[in-house]
């Protein structure tokens, strides 16, 4: 929240919850000015206390809007595809300062960052008045002056400086006026322009600075906005959730009180129930990564498991048969090989390393070769022109090359953010990737672009075919260059579109439209004719000329979810139905099936059918994890690894949506070893995105396509994501629900008012650079607190990102030495991890840590003891799979939450989350047979719950010892 007083000292401008606030000087009620949906932020005043200027997010971009201090009058005083944020009004009244990731127009190279800029209100010109390639930020003018403060991140020398703006060029002399390291805000200068106030964030505490001085309290919460002067001697600012008048010298700050009500009615809404007794054959949806030969006759693929190819026209035929993972093929130029990725063990290396590697089979003979043995995955293949190199990417984002003849390796280009697959040029001598293109590095959103990188020693080049558009969704959704070198093809706005180049790669004309309907996956026949792309569960030849559908291929493919009979008795020493908060001793539990048939007092009587000896130990509900994303580089181990810690049930946020399908067939029909899943497809995003795979959503269309895609690829919930505007977002809420699909997102409020039904992350990333959510110390405030516990949105923290994780491990690293660590994660994954702990931790540095998290768990036990709904969840694979839901738990009890409280998180209440509450979250008559025994009590000591046994996941028991070995042979024909 950020506070200003108006110049003639008659009124507080806030801004709160995304929208503008009036109040008297001195307090009082509030009274909005703005629109919810807006997402107005950080007032300035006009210099007669008329107007106000302040940054608003009302399309997908940040602009600079003026109104009147009654709320009417209402103007966009900049436009366009560029951020333009935290405005200054001038003291003549006359012209807005800002700063803005807009390109440099005369001065130095100051694309890429952010600069200061000035608007004359009367012309609607803009003046650019700082040019370091560094980030400049948060200006502020001096009184009766033509100085602005403002914030720089240059390397050498942070802190705030200070810019003449009625200077230009050379003449535009900057001055040092404070160096500070920490996260610099919110400079303004005293009256007289002899002092500058500031705030910080640095080692765990904030400071609001006057001059070199440190004017806060010990513990004081300063949000990171401008402080403003109330006279030479008195600043008003924000704080600890308040408004705050402090004297400039130091001493006691006062509080100016104020309410601000926001109401309400969410909208009703029942999401769909989904069916957990499905049985016979069903259609496959999981078709991955689909490539056409390059004689347009066969089209290659990886579903349920294995690797396909067809005819077109003729049915689909297993490359493969067995429990690894294969994906990514890739035909060679000749058609007489496929390259694919797949973790199956290597070659003369026994049981298997768990990495994903580079294979090679021999379309006519049958046989695999091995090409790479790295300790990374290698993924998304790509044969060059003349057949004897293939490109491919690792985790850590670099393209590499691999002989084909000898398997050398040379690295093309260092750490990409998850490029795309890579494409050759007709030479041979450059790839192009879809490549995130950052507009600064304040922020690190921005576009999907081509990237060309040279193999001859020229450097990198960006090729921009539609300005400000996202060229595909990386992953493999293009740009793929033609055989002949005169197009590229990829996925804009949804659909399949083609564009000429030059020799170079170069666009020499705009993208058009090839396609109708959302597509996914282009590859080109070798003739440069045709185009092959999936949509849904078909694949589609295009004539590129006419733009024709010219071949409409239905695979024909079924998987058969797996059967489960017989009857089951786990006898319980300790038992907890996920309901009630006493725990029960000698307890019976008869499964039929793959459901809970009876809960009853021990008897002999009741021992029928397979016994599971569970006298000694705690049976519990199987846990839920509400947020992991599923990578595919973890191979087969990936499903093991959760059940491992007790995980029976995985939502998946953000996913390919064929990838997240394919994961789904396979556990389901046993193809795979693993936990059910609950699932979407790509994040809803603005037109600037992050991660790959998310939509970039803009005002052209796109959105009933890939609404239309959640239906029919049967989302079990969607997701949007930070730079999707309000007004999108709530018209995405109304079609989901309509489908009775959940949404959830990173965004608090005004989500919760049109009827959103979840909040990932107590902090998480957000667009403007700060989170409404939780302060820079980690403290959430009466506004959050009372949303989520009303509304009952559900809130998953994932403390474990922002900290959690790390001081649990500070406290006690012994779970690296955990088995399930050592054998069922890829090794170069587990050393990581390992020498993150090799070091003992200081009490200092556990303390400063503890700063951080316990503000957090203090979150998590007021929602909760407030009647509010909290899922736990993790955000894996930034800490291990498995284990990061279980430390993250241990987080909650840190906080005061007891175990069956902590227990609930991850059973009952995520269960309901689901829409699955009547068949997952608790061990009772019904319901799915979803349990796991823990040798040990949970309920009396939360560390309890990494003592996993054993573990049932739909009546199929899972014995620890099993789950750490790696399968030996082929698996059920499921998917014939």
């Amino acid at each position: 929240m950020a506070a200003a007083l108006s110049p003639d000292g008659r009124t507080i401008a806030i801004d709160l919850l995304g929208t503008l606030w009036t109040m008297p000087a001195g307090g009082g009620a509030a009274k909005p000015i703005t629109d919810i949906s807006m997402d107005a932020r950080q007032p300035s005043w006009s210099p007669d206390s008329t107007r106000l200027a302040f940054q608003a997010y009302r399309s997908s971009t940040w602009q600079i809007w003026t109104i009147k201090a009654d709320g009417t009058d209402l103007r966009a005083v900049t436009s366009g595809p560029y951020d333009d944020r935290e405005p200054s009004w001038s003291p003549d009244g006359q012209r807005i300062a800002f700063a803005s990731d807009r390109p440099s127009t005369t001065l130095g190279t100051g694309s890429g960052s952010y600069d200061i800029w000035v608007l004359t209100l009367a012309t609607g010109e803009v003046k650019q008045v700082t040019a370091d390639p560094s980030n400049e930020f948060h200006p502020s003018w001096r009184s009766g002056s033509t100085e602005i403060a403002f914030v720089s991140d240059r390397r050498e020398k942070p802190g705030v400086y200070a810019v003449n703006a009625a200077a230009s060029g050379s003449t535009a002399t900057e001055r040092l006026v404070a160096a500070s390291d920490g996260a610099v805000a919110g400079p303004s200068f005293s009256p007289d322009g002899s002092s500058v106030a500031y705030n910080v964030l640095a080692g765990g505490r904030t400071s609001l600075m006057v001059g070199d001085r440190n004017i806060a309290d010990a513990d004081e919460d300063v949000f990171p906005f401008r402080p403003q002067w109330v006279s030479q001697n008195q600043l008003l600012y924000t704080s600890d959730g308040t408004i705050k008048k402090r004297p400039a010298a130091g001493g006691a700050a006062q509080v100016v009180e104020f309410t601000a009500d926001v109401s309400f009615t969410r909208p009703a809404f029942t999401p769909k129930r989904r069916s957990f007794d499905v049985s016979g054959p069903q259609p496959v949806r999981g078709i991955m990564h689909p490539v056409v030969s390059p004689d347009g006759t066969q089209v290659a693929f990886a579903a349920v498991g294995d690797l396909w190819t067809m005819t077109i026209g003729g049915s689909p035929k297993p490359l493969t048969h067995d429990a690894w993972v294969e994906t990514d093929p890739a035909w060679s130029p000749d058609g007489a090989s496929l390259a694919y990725s797949s973790d199956r063990p290597s070659t003369g290396l026994g049981a298997g390393d768990g990495f994903m590697n580079l294979w090679v089979r021999d379309v006519q003979s049958g046989a695999d070769r091995q090409l790479t043995r790295g300790t990374a995955a290698a993924m998304q293949a790509s044969w060059s022109p003349d057949g004897s190199r293939i490109a491919f990417s690792d985790p850590e984002g670099q393209i590499q090359i691999v002989d084909v003849k000898s398997g050398a390796i040379r690295r093309a280009h260092d750490h990409l953010n998850e490029a795309g697959r890579a494409s050759w040029s007709p030479d041979g001598n450059a790839l192009v990737v879809s490549s995130l293109k950052v507009y600064s590095t304040r922020f690190r959103e921005g576009t999907n672009q081509v990237l060309r990188i040279s193999l001859d020693g020229q450097p990198d080049r960006w090729f921009d075919p539609m300005p400000h558009k996202s060229i595909g969704m990386r992953e493999d959704y293009g740009p793929v260059w033609s055989p002949d070198g005169t197009q590229m093809a990829a996925i804009i706005d949804g659909l399949l579109a083609v564009w000429p180049v030059a020799r170079d790669g170069m666009p020499r004309g705009s993208p058009r439209p090839v396609s109708t309907e959302l597509a996914g996956s282009p590859t080109w026949t070798g003739d440069s004719r045709r185009i092959l792309y999936q949509s849904g569960t078909r694949l589609e030849l295009v004539d590129v000329a006419s733009a024709r559908v010219v071949q409409d291929i239905d695979p024909h493919l079924t998987w058969t979810p797996a059967s489960r009979s017989g009857t089951k008795t786990i006898h319980a020493g300790r038992f907890w139905n996920g309901r009630t908060d006493a725990v029960q001793s000698n307890i019976d539990i008869v499964v039929d099936g793959h459901r809970i048939k009876s809960v009853e007092p021990h008897r002999d009587a009741l021992h029928a059918g397979t016994v599971v000896d569970a006298s000694n130990e705690t049976v519990i509900p199987g846990l839920i994890e509400i947020h992991t994303h599923l990578n595919k580089e973890f191979g087969e181990a990936l499903g093991r690894e959760f059940l491992a810690w007790g995980i029976t049930t995985v939502r998946n946020p953000a996913t390919n949506t064929y990838e997240t399908w394919e994961n789904r067939e396979a556990f389901e029909s046993d193809v795979r070893i693993g936990p059910r899943l609950f699932t979407t497809g790509p994040p809803f995003d603005g037109t600037r995105i992050y991660y790959p795979g998310g939509t970039s959503l803009d005002d052209t269309g796109q959105l009933p396509l890939a609404l239309q895609r959640a239906k029919d690829a049967d989302f079990d919930f969607i997701k949007t994501y930070v730079r999707l505007p309000d007004l999108m977002q709530k018209r995405i809420i109304e079609e989901a629900h309509r489908m009775g699909m959940p949404v959830t997102s990173h965004e608090l409020y005004p989500a919760v008012a049109y009827g959103a039904d979840g909040v990932e992350h107590i902090r998480g990333t957000s667009r403007r650079g700060y989170s409404p959510k939780i302060s820079g110390l980690s403290r959430s405030y009466r506004d959050v607190i009372d949303l989520l516990t009303a509304s009952k949105m559900t809130l998953t923290p994932t403390i474990g990102i922002q900290g959690g994780f790390r001081l649990q491990t500070l406290r006690d690293a012994s779970w690296i030495d955990d088995p399930r660590i050592q054998k069922l994660y890829p090794p170069s994954v587990g050393q990581r991890w390992r020498e993150q702990t090799r070091t003992p931790a200081s009490p200092e540095t556990i303390e400063q840590a503890a700063r951080l998290v316990t503000p957090q768990e203090r979150t998590v036990y007021q929602v909760v003891k407030g009647g509010g709904r909290v899922t736990a969840g993790t955000d894996a694979p930034i800490n291990p799979y498995g284990l990061s839901l279980l430390m993250e738990l241990e987080n909650y009890a840190s906080g005061g939450l007891t175990p069956v409280e902590v227990l609930r998180t991850a059973t009952t209440v995520s269960a309901e989350a689901l829409g699955a509450g009547a068949d997952l979250g608790s061990i009772e008559p019904g319901k799915l047979a979803d349990l796991v025994v823990i040798d040990g009590n949970p309920l009396a000591n939360i560390k309890d719950l990494r003592r996993v046994k054993r573990v049932m996941k739909d009546g199929q028991v899972f014995e620890l010892d099993a789950l750490l070995r790696r399968p030996a042979a082929a698996t059920s024909p499921a998917a014939r």
